[in-house]
This record gives C-alpha cells, sequence and structure tokens, in this order.
C-alpha cells in the first residue's frame, strides 16, 4: 500500500513539473536567447590635488549631479594668502619690466647732458690755462700783500723798540707780532697763487679732466640709449616667471573646490565640515550617468547572432514584470572556456565571449551588482 502511494506521488509530481515545463516554454519566446549577467557601472573617484580640510560638504549620496557641479568645499584661507602675494609679486615684476622698456626720464638725460657740459668746461680751462687777467690780478695782490707785510714789519719794529723802553704794554706788542706774522703768511699764500698761474695747469690735471669728462659722456650715452637688451629680457623673464606662479596658486585655489566632472549619481562620499583630505586621494565615488552596463556571457554557437549595436531587453529582480531598453556595446574577440582547459568537442561547447550591455535607465533606478537577465532576439 505504501509502495503504491509513492509510485502515485512520483507520477503527480512528474506531470506537475512537465506542465510547469510547458508553461515556462509557452511565456518564454522562441526567438530569443537570455544570457544572465551582473549590472556593473563606469564609476568616477574625485579628489583634490591640494587636499586640505573640508569647509562644507554640499552634495549628499544617491544625489544626481551635472558636471561642474560642487561636492565638496576645501578652506581656501592659505591658498588666498598664497595667490594675493604671487600677485604682488607679479606686479612689482611688471612695473620693473614696464620701467625697462620705457628708458631713461628727460629730466634724467637732461641731467647727464648738464654733467657732460661741466666737465667739458673744467678741461678746456686746464687746458688753456689760467687768463692774464688772471695773473696780473694775482701779481697785484702778490704785491699789495707785500707791502703790507712790510708795513706790519716796520711796525712790528717799532713796537719791539718801545716794549724795550717799557713804553707800551706787552700786549700791544703781542698784537703787532701777530699782524706781522698774518701778513707775511698772505705775502706768501700771494707770491704761490702767483707762480702757479706762471706755471701754467699740470698735466696730471688735465688727464684727471679727461677722465671726468670720459665718464660723463658715457653716462650721457647710456641715459639717452636707455637699458640694454640682456636686462629687459631678464626682467621679461622674471615678469613671466612671477606670471606663471599666479597661474599655478591660482590652479591650487580652484582645487578647494571639488566638482562633478561629468553628470553622473554620487555613490558614495562620506565626509564631514574639519575633516582631513590628502592629495590626490579621492573623495567621492561618482556612478557617470548613462554608464550603466550589463556584464554577460554569449555561448560560442550564438556568436554568430549578436553584433554590437543590436538592441536588447534587460529585466532584474528587483523589477521582474519590467524591461529595460539595452544595447550591445562591444563583444570580446578573446573567448572564455569553462572549464578553462578544454580537451573535448563537448567541452568546446562551453566556450563563452563576455559581452556587454549598455543599458537605458532614465529613472536611475537601477543599481550596480543586480542579477540581470538580457533577452537577445534571435531571426
Amino acid at each position: 500500500m505504501n509502495r503504491r502511494a509513492v509510485i502515485i506521488f512520483i507520477l503527480v509530481a512528474a506531470c506537475l513539473l512537465g506542465a510547469f515545463y510547458f508553461l515556462w516554454l509557452g511565456q518564454r519566446p522562441a526567438d530569443s536567447l537570455v544570457i544572465s549577467g551582473i549590472v556593473e557601472a563606469d564609476d568616477i573617484h574625485v579628489g583634490s590635488k591640494v587636499g586640505g580640510r573640508v569647509l562644507k560638504v554640499v552634495a549628499k549620496e544617491g544625489q544626481v549631479v551635472k558636471g561642474g557641479e560642487t561636492l565638496v568645499l576645501l578652506e581656501p584661507k592659505e591658498f588666498d594668502a598664497a595667490l594675493a602675494e604671487a600677485q604682488a609679486a607679479l606686479r612689482q615684476a611688471e612695473a620693473k619690466y614696464a620701467l625697462l622698456r620705457a628708458g631713461s626720464r628727460p629730466e634724467e638725460i637732461q641731467q647727464a647732458e648738464a654733467a657732460r657740459r661741466q666737465a667739458q668746461a673744467e678741461l678746456d680751462q686746464l687746458i688753456s690755462g689760467p687768463r692774464q687777467q688772471e695773473i696780473d690780478q694775482a701779481a697785484a695782490e702778490w704785491k699789495a700783500s707785500k707791502a703790507q707785510a712790510e708795513n706790519a714789519q716796520r711796525f712790528l719794529q717799532r713796537m719791539e723798540g718801545l716794549a724795550k723802553r717799557e713804553l707800551v704794554a706787552k700786549q700791544e706788542y703781542d698784537d703787532a707780532l701777530a699782524k706781522a706774522d698774518e701778513a707775511t703768511q698772505r705775502t706768501n699764500a700771494a707770491r704761490e697763487h702767483y707762480e702757479l698761474l706762471l706755471a701754467g695747469t699740470r698735466s696730471e690735471e688735465v688727464e684727471r679732466a679727461r677722465q671726468r669728462l670720459a665718464e660723463a659722456e658715457a653716462k650721457l650715452r647710456q641715459v639717452r640709449s636707455g637699458f640694454r637688451k640682456e636686462e629687459i629680457a631678464q626682467a621679461q623673464s622674471e615678469m613671466e616667471g612671477a606670471r606663471a606662479r599666479v597661474e599655478l596658486m591660482r590652479t591650487k585655489l580652484e582645487e578647494t573646490v571639488i566638482q562633478a566632472p561629468v553628470d553622473a549619481v554620487i555613490d558614495t562620499l562620506d565626509l564631514e565640515p574639519g575633516d582631513l583630505v590628502s592629495a590626490g586621494k579621492p573623495v567621492a565615488t561618482l556612478l557617470r550617468i548613462g554608464s550603466l552596463w550589463v556584464r554577460a556571457y554569449l555561448p560560442e554557437a550564438r556568436l554568430g547572432f549578436v553584433q554590437p549595436g543590436l538592441e536588447v531587453k534587460v529585466r532584474v529582480d528587483s523589477f521582474p514584470g519590467r524591461d529595460f531598453r539595452g544595447v550591445v556595446r562591444r563583444i570580446n574577440r578573446q573567448a572564455e572556456f569553462t572549464p578553462r582547459n578544454v580537451q573535448t568537442h563537448e567541452e568546446r561547447a562551453l566556450q563563452v565571449f563576455q559581452t556587454e550591455v549598455v543599458l537605458d535607465d532614465p529613472e536611475h533606478v537601477l543599481r550596480p551588482g543586480m542579477s540581470a537577465d538580457v533577452t537577445i532576439p534571435i531571426p
């Protein structure tokens, strides 16, 4: 009795399995192929090249952002100061370059011309020597001082005689003596001046005057011609270097604003104000909008029915009654095997090719990691 019940149960189960199988075949299109895969996405890791302390977190995980939209702000004070310093250095370099390009001012040229004329006049005077009128005047001054000295000497002799007889005070005698010495010194100075004029100018003085004139002329030429080309080129190079430093500081300041490079969905962004982020380290992971795709494996026997650009339907377990549009993006040229080492003809039937199918998900409901079935139409 138990044996008969077991047989009946097996038959009923077989009937039910067969009914379900034929029902599944009836629901599955006969002109299509279904391959399974996993939903994946092209992710983007964004960060800052300079790093710093987080000032504000603008975006949130799961948010859809446009390209150029701000995600995170870093504190910019340090880079603001560096940029201001670089800009000040640039203004100084530009002013120096403009000064060298403009050359000398008219006042500087006039001053150099006056110095040259003065040096020329001094040289001419030394070459020509003293005038006759100067010599005659020096001779007359010598004679006058000589006469005064003789008078002072005679007065001193009289005062000396009176002093010996104690007819005058000793102070009067001392005053006469001082005046006589002073007159003698003036006479000697006048004589030396007269003799110097008679002798004329010495060659050493003329040579020194020539050197002063040459220096004045060189200074005038320098002022008139302006600065050298090498000096202007150096100033220009310094200005360009300062401008490059300004651009560098401006670029670093811009790096304190972390932005989305493209339209995307924020996958991970775990930061709080005050956090420190390192230079070059990702702070957020974005999923490029329109970048969801399914990685599936196409059997070798069906390879001839699928080409890049073919439209397919995709279903995921989370939305069992909904079809998503997909387009085959590429099929690998290199086959993969299951098992890895193929030895027999039967095992070669297990050879597959990785296939990528781009998904159309305008509502952003799909997520990477979902299991997906790709329905490929077969003509």
